[in-house]
């Protein structure tokens, strides 16, 4: 298919503001399209745009479109369309899966669940990897990822301590809140390379020190990173493995903020994570990006002042006073990282009075995401188009 200049360009525009404000959810701080262009450009040529352009945009993340209903609004044949889309497929860089009917269909990657990761997942250290690592480290566009749900009320992501962190009396309130349960309750399991650490390497030319191949995907998730080569399938066992050598390094655990389907746990470091850092480095309050449902509490009469929990905390939230290693509560993101850590057990989790809200599975999660984001937009946009009137 031959694409003029022109029409190119305006296709992939498109695109971009397509994937920024659609897919992504940037509300508060949309980047700068020419950002997302490149990387399309960098990823694409002009038959795969075109074909990309022609997958309707679902409201939840791994929801295959039919490749009938795709065909149908193409202008390709529908022979040529399905090998170009699984040509894509075959780079990590589309979904494809059945749908409920059980026909072959289609998913555009998105924030979080593929797109920019899917660069980062396998832990290739190569050009392109390092170029797309560059393109995100434009001011704009780290600007809009701190944006990132920032004006809604559902947050998407939520933190998540070991079984061990947690009071017993709330083991029983919120069985969900522990991360072996979560584990226990998936069927399937791919562990990948942390996006984040891959990237901070190949900007900054060395690592922070800690694991990469920690980032766990389980159930729908870990069938498309599996299938497309992105991650590797493990067992229930290896993926407790991994999260024990998470929890040794003072990794703090988060995954998506509904109590059922959980498809992600990702084990984040202060160091290089999009989540973490910016909470550590104070660049944005800490309810700003991620749900946090436990606080600290530390026993004064049980604290040494040894000082092991301000070495370990993930957000530098613990400081040394009057002997007594004191949190900050508006920093504190209730990770239980620093549990293990005190030998004499002077602290333990206790439950956030003012709770964040959870939704029940996946779907409702992200259809809560999606109309409030879809409402922070109209209010943003309302008084450009009233004034367009006038």
């Amino acid at each position: 298919m031959v694409v003029s200049a022109a029409k190119k360009e305006d296709m992939v525009r498109r695109l971009s503001l397509l994937f920024s404000d659609r897919l992504w959810g940037w509300v508060d701080h949309p980047p700068t399209s020419q950002v997302i262009e490149n990387m399309l450009k960098e990823n694409f040529n002009d038959e795969e745009l075109q074909a990309l352009s022609d997958i309707p945009l679902k409201p939840l993340p791994l929801e295959f479109v039919p490749l009938g209903e795709i065909a149908a609004r193409s202008r390709f044949p529908r022979a040529r369309l399905e090998k170009i889309l699984d040509g894509i497929v075959a780079r990590g860089l589309l979904f494809s899966g059945k749908t409920k009917e059980g026909e072959k269909g289609y998913a555009v990657l998105r924030m979080a669940f593929g797109f920019t990761q899917a660069f980062y997942w396998k832990g290739t250290m190569d050009a392109h990897a390092r170029k797309m690592a560059e393109l995100e480290t434009d001011p704009l566009f780290i600007k809009a990822k701190l944006g990132m749900y920032t004006s809604l009320d559902t947050k998407p992501f939520r933190y998540i301590p070991m079984t061990e962190a947690i009071d017993p009396q709330w083991q029983n309130v919120y069985p969900t809140e522990t991360i072996e349960r979560v584990i226990n309750d998936a069927s399937r399991f791919a562990v990948a390379h942390c996006p984040c650490r891959v990237k901070y390497e190949l900007v900054n030319g060395k690592g922070c020190g800690h694991s990469k191949d920690v980032c766990l995907k389980l159930d729908e998730l870990a069938d498309c990173l599996i299938d497309t080569g992105l991650a590797k399938e493990i067992s229930r066992e290896e993926a407790l493995a991994v999260i024990k050598r998470a929890d040794e390094e003072g990794l703090v655990h988060y995954t998506e903020n509904t109590a059922e389907h959980i498809q992600t746990i990702c084990n984040c470091c202060g160091c290089a994570c999009w989540s973490v850092g910016p909470i550590r480095r104070r660049l944005v309050p800490r309810d700003l990006i991620m749900a946090t449902y436990f606080l600290r509490l530390t026993s004064e009469e049980d604290c040494t002042g040894c000082g092991d929990c301000i070495e370990i905390c993930p957000v530098d939230a613990v400081r040394m006073e009057d002997d007594v290693a004191r949190v900050d509560l508006d920093w504190c993101i209730g990770c239980g990282v620093c549990i293990s850590r005190c030998p004499t057990k002077a602290i333990r989790l206790v439950e956030k009075a003012d709770k964040p809200r959870q939704t029940k599975d996946f779907a409702e999660l992200f259809t809560k995401v999606t109309e409030e984001r879809t409402s922070v937009v109209e209010a943003r946009e309302r008084p450009r188009k009233t004034q367009e009137k006038e």
